[in-house]
């Protein structure tokens, strides 16, 4: 292998793959849960991409007037607690069978009422661009919930795709 090949090859590993930011209005879902809901930034870090306003790794407070409302009904057997149905099919999280392909998702949906109980930050944000000293949020992003589910991103909120 020629030296100039091989530099070129250690500098494509060394290239840090771009994940785009997740901002305020980005969709995340659960792996528990029922529903997509939008990520919510009640006050804004002063931090912006395509005039969205960009979120850390510490915007992970849960309520509804907070960054991650509940996400339907949630199915871990972990959780306990109040059963409820749900009738409204809007921002159903889809479901896919073995092979890749859409299921039907019989209505009501039922589970428990979802509880957020989530870790202090998201996991894997951006370390080299900060947003009010944090490291930002990308759709690389994931929380763990303490009943089993992993919070992560259908989408980035940016409206580009």
């Amino acid at each position: 292998m020629s030296d100039e090949i091989k530099n070129e090859a250690e500098n494509q590993e060394e290239q840090e793959v771009q994940y785009p930011y997740a901002v305020r209005g980005a969709t995340i879902y659960c792996e528990c849960g029922t529903h997509m809901r939008k990520l919510d930034l009640p006050v804004s870090h002063g931090s912006y991409i395509r005039d969205k306003a960009m979120m850390n790794n510490e915007d992970c407070k849960v309520g509804l007037d907070q960054n991650i409302p509940p996400f339907g009904a949630c199915r871990s057997d972990k959780k306990d607690g109040i059963d409820i149905k749900i009738e409204d099919a809007k921002d159903l999280l889809p479901i896919a069978d073995e092979n890749g392909n859409p299921v039907e998702i019989p209505m009501p949906v039922e589970g428990k009422l979802c509880e957020p109980r989530l870790e202090a930050r998201w996991a894997e944000a951006q370390e080299k661009t900060l947003v009010d000293g944090k490291p930002a949020l990308t759709v690389k992003c994931t929380i763990a919930c303490s009943y089993g589910g992993t919070i992560g991103f259908m989408d980035a909120g940016q409206d580009v795709y």
